[in-house]
């Protein structure tokens, strides 16, 4: 049987990831959407859109009845729940089938089954595969079991994934502040309270195997992945196949895979996750019975496309692949592509996508749900985009990454570019040394590398590419800008400041060239090309890259992969300011507000409250991240200007306080 036409349970990039899969083989798509998402390429690209009416997610892509309702109406024949939302909800999954609909995913047994951590323990357990002693239950029945745990441990969110929920605890004195934490995250996002609580290994490494099952009995493996660069448990980069195991290890892996589905009678697509220790030694870490965030570098090392096989399985059909047509070729890595401000504690950033490009490169896929000009919400996950390259070995891919996220531009909303850019770049990568931790234990020095590397660009060269962005024009025909000379007639010195810094330079034409001089050196400029934005040089011999911003007080320049602010006083409207009203500032800094679109998550004072510098006013939450908003100085809660479970947006008023 083949569909005719589906509904997508989801939003964001796997929602237009399965809207393709579909268009590919002639399946008409039906796309849900909320308000904050009505600009996604998901509505756009989707044969139908209907609106979501509401407000949370409980009311929008997390309310069963209502998306069923829309479904049926709509006249589809089946339901695609994506990742996240519906994807792993047993409940979800039977009422799709008793609506009369095929769920595109396991069957509701099967995602109990995997879904409840302690059972898929015992389950997996008692087929001969090892696991990690563990314990289940509520926050008062795990603290009475605290004298039987080996720690370190990791609490977890029974009913969760993603990272959600999970928190490390070294001792016993620490276990019931942990437990609590998770508590509260697990009831935040998946509406269960219920934790589970396993040995923690300080040095894993997470190795995953990708299956795809047909109701006919046949199970397939598609090799192996390697997630193990993560940061508080949420993935960064992924890449296929792992680089950390041999063949002996990958057939234990795939073969303990296919062992748990072939037992449970499991189908459609799933994936099994393995912790590696130091000694080689695998432990079941969970079961994703759902298509993953990552199964792009699966798809591109083994030639398939597992959406559309999830496809045919769920129709009933049986897979057209044998195990013996699916081998591994070259290697392929992904990273994930967010909206948040590495620089800033990796703070949340929401708002108006201003530039979206991307280099166009044979073997590199994008998959997003964005686009210039949109606005990015607070109120989802903030994953924007991932950004895939195959290679013919692991330094290829690593090297087509590279540069690839050299020669990206995005503005208008904080990314965490600049911090892949660096991460892929460093020793740790490159020689395979990165564990599920060495980030969170590493950031001081992965940032300072980042920095480093930042610092050693040649910000003259960022001082040439701003006066060619700004005073001169492409000539209709040939590769030459040197249109507009008139100007370096009247104006032949200038200074600029890049990031606060300031370089003094001239302007010098001659017979030989053009030539710019800038803090008393000489850089030959010329084999010049201009598309838009986009700026291509040669300085002094070497070709850049430059991606030039006009904003209304700066320049923004992204070279290398990172972002540069510019400013010259010859524009009148970059002209530095540097008179200050101290008092004006004394009285803003009183003034708490919002630097982020978000929810009130927490109120820690009241009016008339005295407070301390560095003491915790509030707790927001904005793309599933909590941020803690700090008094700046000693004062008094003259008024709290918000209430617990608010909505906020940004520059909003919070708190205001007096001396």
């Amino acid at each position: 049987m083949k569909f005719k036409k589906i509904l997508i349970a989801n939003r964001g990039e796997i929602a237009v990831r399965i809207i393709r899969a579909a268009q590919k083989n002639g399946i008409c798509t039906v796309a849900v959407y909320a308000t904050d998402d009505a600009e996604s390429l998901h509505v756009s690209l989707a044969d139908e859109a209907v609106f979501l009416d509401g407000k949370t997610l409980n009311e929008t892509y997390l309310h069963q009845q209502k998306i069923i309702q829309i479904a049926k109406k709509s006249g589809v024949e089946a339901i695609h729940p994506g990742y996240g939302f519906l994807s792993e909800n047993a409940g979800f999954a039977k009422k799709v089938a008793d609506a009369g609909l095929v769920f595109i995913g396991p069957s509701p047994e099967n995602i109990r089954l995997m879904g409840e951590k302690n059972q898929a323990f015992k389950y997996v357990e008692s087929l001969g595969i090892p696991i990690l002693p563990s314990f289940r239950g509520t926050v008062a029945e795990l603290v009475r079991h605290s004298s039987e745990m080996e720690f370190p441990v990791m609490v977890k969110a029974s009913a969760g994934g993603g990272g959600k929920g999970m928190v490390i605890c070294n001792s016993g004195e620490e276990l019931l502040p942990a437990l609590d934490k998770a508590e509260r995250q697990a009831i935040s996002y998946f509406g269960n309270g219920e934790l589970f609580v396993e040995k923690y290994l300080p040095k894993a490494r997470h190795l995953e195997v990708q299956l795809l099952a047909d109701h006919h009995g046949n199970v397939l493996h598609f090799f192996e992945r390697e997630c193990s660069v993560q940061r508080r448990f949420q993935k960064i980069i992924e890449e296929a196949p792992s680089p950390s195991i041999n063949e002996e290890l990958r057939n234990q892996l795939t073969s303990a895979a296919v062992k748990i589905a072939q037992s449970m009678n499991y189908r459609n697509a799933g994936t099994i996750e393995f912790l590696l220790d130091e000694n080689g030694h695998f432990y079941f870490l969970e079961m994703n019975t759902r298509i993953q965030v990552e199964h792009p570098v699966t798809e591109m090392i083994t030639n398939t496309d597992l959406v559309s096989l999830q496809l045919q399985v769920a129709g009933g059909n049986e897979l057209s692949l044998k195990q013996k047509d699916i081998r591994i070729s070259g290697h392929a890595i992904e990273v994930r592509l967010c909206a948040e401000d590495a620089e800033n504690n990796f703070k949340p950033s929401a708002g108006k996508l201003a530039h979206w490009q991307f280099p166009k490169k044979e073997n590199l896929r994008i998959e997003t749900f964005v686009k210039e000009g949109m606005t990015v919400s607070p109120n989802y996950d903030s994953l924007i985009a991932k950004i895939i390259v195959w290679g013919e070995n692991r330094t290829d891919a690593i090297d087509q990454m590279q540069q690839v996220l050299s020669e990206t531009c995005i503005s208008g909303v904080h990314t965490n570019l600049p911090f892949l850019s660096g991460l892929i770049e460093s020793e740790q990568i490159s020689g395979n040394n990165m564990y599920t931790r060495f980030v969170d234990e590493n950031l001081e020095l992965l940032n300072n590398q980042i920095q480093e590397k930042k610092n050693r660009l040649d910000k003259n060269r960022l001082v040439i590419a701003y006066f060619v962005f700004h005073f001169y024009q492409q000539k209709n025909s040939g590769n030459s800008v040197w249109d507009q000379i008139g100007f370096w007639r009247i104006n032949s010195s200038f200074e600029v400041t890049v990031d606060g810094s300031k370089f003094d330079g001239s302007f010098v034409p001659n017979t030989q060239g053009q030539f710019f001089r800038i803090n008393e050196k000489t850089y030959p400029v010329s084999a010049i090309q201009r598309n838009g934005n986009l700026l291509e040089l040669e300085i002094d011999g070497q070709t850049g890259i430059f991606f030039c911003v006009e904003n209304k007080h700066d320049t923004l320049i992204l070279h290398n992969g990172f972002l540069f602010s510019l400013r010259s006083n010859l524009l009148i409207n970059q002209a530095l300011v540097l008179n200050k009203n101290v008092a004006l500032t004394n009285n803003f800094q009183n003034l708490i507000c919002a630097d982020l679109f978000g929810r009130v998550l927490k109120i820690n004072v009241c009016d008339g409250d005295v407070v301390t510098s560095g003491q915790t006013l509030l707790t927001l939450e904005s793309m599933k991240t909590e941020i803690h908003v700090l008094c700046p100085v000693n004062a008094r809660v003259k008024m709290v200007h918000v209430k617990t479970g608010e909505t906020v947006a940004e520059k909003q008023l919070l708190i205001e306080l007096e001396t």
